[in-house]
């Protein structure tokens, strides 16, 4: 396993549509992970929620979260960042088409992109980092090529 590697080191990993997965604290102290489509954008991850979506409240009480990216075959490439949530309703219609084109286009390419996304402004979640780890384990001798 290669650890302490970089975005960059990470390949076309962080533009492939694949889900990542958030995970928010809950008032009993238990924790709520979920999938969501994300955008790497300037070095971190930017999600989408639409309009009424339970997890903008959970993040608006606290605003801790980890997001957790990984592919399931080899090199098995993967980043994790724990952090914090900049909520921003700002260009919500703009920036959530942004986060979601990959994703319909790669999976449901005959409904329109705005269709994912709400008609009332959701939120524009960018996270802030504290502790980022990114591995892979493409020298690992177990694993087959």
């Amino acid at each position: 396993m290669r650890r302490g590697l970089s975005p960059a080191d990470l390949g076309d990993l962080l533009e492939r549509p694949l889900v990542a997965v958030i995970s928010l604290a809950k008032t009993d102290g238990t924790v709520f992970s979920r999938p969501v489509w994300h955008r790497w954008e300037n070095g971190r991850f930017v999600i989408q929620f639409p309009a009424g979506d339970r997890k903008i409240a959970m993040l608006q009480r606290d605003p801790r979260l980890t997001i957790l990216l990984a592919e399931n075959a080899f090199p098995y490439r993967a980043i994790e960042v724990r952090g914090r949530a900049g909520l921003s309703t700002d260009g919500y219609h703009r920036r959530a088409i942004e986060i979601c084109r990959p994703y319909v286009e790669a999976y449901d390419p005959a409904t329109p992109v705005e269709d994912y996304v709400s008609v009332a402004a959701g939120v524009i979640v960018e996270i802030e980092g504290e502790v980022q780890n990114c591995w892979d384990y493409a020298d690992d001798s177990m694993m087959p090529t």
